[in-house]
């Protein structure tokens, strides 16, 4: 028994750093408490054989991936907000774009940082990053607002925004899209609202008081109408689901990052579902919204995977509740977008 149970704190012991709450034991604690205890006595080889076993199997899965299970290397240090920009072969946006944002927020009196999540990129997205020319500080808080680059080899904008939001120690983090469609003014409504107790603020183009200054061509229009209509039975009262623009309470978000499974075009959809699963209040923000050109997404190709992946969720986190909407109304809505091209 002795010999299994020194087995079983050197498979332990590779992970000490692994984190508990206040008054909770790590598992080598754990394993001194049982291997000091009269239990072991009369606890069955066969059973700290099993546990064992189980113990290793997560210690080679923390090995084997960890960069799915602790901080990112570089250590960025808590701020009051974190940007996640989700980035693939964007060199061409980044510098007008990360330009824009530092200044903005540089005069904003919570500290920041800009975090740029390169997607497997095959151009300069990365150096990009590091060529942005300075830094802008604010006088008043002396807190200077950094861009940083940090890789994720995952293919897809889900598994980007996942590596990013995970790997923050921020109070608020959330993500952005690389084209500033959305106003950067949206910060100050986003901010008050977490401040007040929402788990979630993202930017909504069809809320109540929202505007689109400029559309999108009528295929991509069409495609988002049929995708809200989808959506909307999973988040019932989310008027867009869509909008690259949606930031969180990070400790509200911790427990659906770890859950969600989705890095495609429904991780919105799936990630903000989970959140109002926990309890967690959703508040839409609307905008002014304006499409820009530049996008990577491919309509019919992304459109199907897209839809594909929201009726996975369906079968995976619908509840008794709201039907699907009938053809009827799909068609109805479908039409009206189709008008409104003109």
């Amino acid at each position: 028994m002795q010999n299994v149970m020194d087995g079983l704190a050197e498979v332990i012991a590779p992970h000490p750093s692994l984190r508990t709450g206040a008054g909770e034991l790590r598992p080598t604690d754990l394993v001194e408490q049982v291997r000091s205890s009269e239990l072991v006595d009369v606890v069955d080889d066969a059973v700290v054989s099993a546990v064992a076993q189980a113990v290793s199997r997560a210690s080679g899965e923390l090995a084997a991936h960890p960069e799915d299970h602790r901080e990112d290397a570089a250590g960025r240090s808590p701020v009051d907000l974190e940007v996640i920009i989700p980035a693939y072969n964007e060199s061409g946006r980044l510098p007008a774009t990360l330009t824009a944002m530092v200044a903005f927020l540089s005069e904003q009196p919570w500290t920041s940082r800009v975090v740029v999540v390169d997607n497997g990129s095959v151009d300069d997205t990365a150096a990009t990053v590091l060529a942005v020319t300075g830094r802008a500080c604010n006088v008043a808080t002396g807190w200077c607002v950094e861009a940083v680059a940090i890789g994720c080899s995952q293919a897809g904008k889900g598994a980007a925004v996942h590596r990013g939001l995970r790997t923050s120690r921020s109070r608020i983090v959330g993500f952005t899209d690389a084209d500033l469609s959305t106003p950067l003014e949206t910060f100050l409504p986003v901010m008050a609202s977490l401040r007040g107790g929402a788990a979630a603020a993202i930017a909504s183009r069809h809320a109540p008081g929202a505007s689109i200054a400029s559309r999108q061509p009528l295929g991509r229009r069409v495609g988002g109408t049929a995708f809200r209509l989808l959506s909307r039975p999973l988040l019932p009262g989310i008027h867009d689901t869509q909008c690259g623009f949606k930031f969180f309470d990070r400790l509200a978000v911790q427990d659906p990052l770890w859950r969600a499974r989705s890095t495609g075009f429904a991780f919105d959809v799936e990630l903000l579902r989970l959140v109002r699963d926990g309890g967690g209040r959703i508040d839409e923000i609307p905008v002014t919204w304006t499409d820009t050109s530049g996008s990577t997404l491919r309509p019919v190709r992304d459109g199907l995977a897209a839809f594909t992946a929201v009726a996975k969720l369906h079968r995976e986190l619908s509840r008794p509740g709201p039907a699907l909407p009938s053809r009827a109304a799909l068609s109805t809505d479908l039409t009206a977008t189709s008008g409104s091209a003109s």
